[in-house]
């Protein structure tokens, strides 16, 4: 299995209602756009990131092929199930 990256951009929506994407994003490019809560907090935000880093982290150690034991399904449904419930402080 290959791990595909793809760039992500974070920008305000102007008053106009556009969104201003760096040169190098290609006309036509199919987006996502995703509403971030305006009552987000300093520590919420350094929170989701230190959670993203870690996510980001384990999957950079997973694709490097190390000495990872192996996981069945089962075990990965279920830590990703805990992921999802766990609270976002």
């Amino acid at each position: 299995m290959a791990l595909e990256t793809i760039p992500a951009y974070i920008t305000k929506v102007g008053s106009d209602h556009t969104i201003v994407l760096p040169d190098e994003m290609p006309v036509g490019a199919t987006v996502a756009v995703i509403v971030v809560p305006a009552d987000i907090t300093a520590a919420d935000d350094a929170a989701r990131r230190a959670r993203f880093a870690e996510t980001l982290t384990a999957i950079r150690d997973a694709s490097a092929g190390g000495s990872r034991p192996a996981i069945s399904d089962g075990e990965l449904d279920a830590l990703i199930e805990k992921a999802r419930k766990a609270p976002r402080t």
